[in-house]
Parts: structure tokens; C-alpha cells; sequence
């Protein structure tokens, strides 16, 4: 019984571990995708979109949740409660499946 609750406490660790660390620039992604205004329509548009989300996902990393507006500095927006909401979900969606694969073998 005491194996049991230290693997899951490890599982749960491990899992809320990997979840901070990719709630950041997933949320920069998300952030940057959806709030390109330049980005036209088409094919074009969406590979804006993309580079402006890869570039959010790496400065909302680097300033830990407020985003970058322009080269002059941050915006009121601050992303910090969706960062921890990102980071609740997976850590809940790593913890549940390697629970699922911890009692199959």
C-alpha cells in the first residue's frame, strides 16, 4: 500500500512538472495565434499566424505570462491565470493517462 501511494504521488509530481513547464509557451502559442490583426486570409494568414504564435509562445516564456505588444514592452494583457489554467489541464490529462497505463501492466 505504501508503494502505491509514493507512485502515485511521483506520478502526480512528475506530471505537474511537465505541465508548468509547457503551459507557458502553449499559451504564448494559443495567445499569438489568435491575436495576429495583419494576418491576412488564406494560406498566407495561416502561416502568419503560426510564426506570430511561435514568437509569442517564446516572449510569454521569457516574461513568465505578460505578453508583448511591441518592441517597446509589455501589455496591460497578462496571461499569468490562463498559464495556470493550462497548466491544471495537463497536468490532469498526463496524471489520469499514465495512471491509465500504471494499472494496465
Amino acid at each position: 500500500m505504501e508503494k502505491k501511494i509514493t507512485t502515485d504521488r511521483r506520478i502526480l509530481f512528475t506530471s505537474a512538472i511537465i505541465g508548468v513547464l509547457l503551459s507557458f509557451p502553449l499559451t504564448g502559442f494559443i495567445y499569438g495565434f489568435s491575436i495576429c490583426k495583419d494576418c491576412g486570409e488564406g494560406i498566407g494568414g495561416i502561416f502568419g499566424r503560426i510564426l506570430i504564435g511561435f514568437v509569442e509562445a517564446i516572449l510569454t516564456t521569457i516574461t513568465l505570462g505578460p505578453p508583448w505588444d511591441n518592441e517597446g514592452g509589455t501589455i496591460s494583457t497578462n496571461l499569468r491565470f490562463y498559464v495556470f489554467l493550462t497548466a491544471l489541464i495537463i497536468t490532469l490529462i498526463l496524471f489520469l493517462i499514465r495512471k491509465r497505463n500504471q494499472k494496465k501492466y
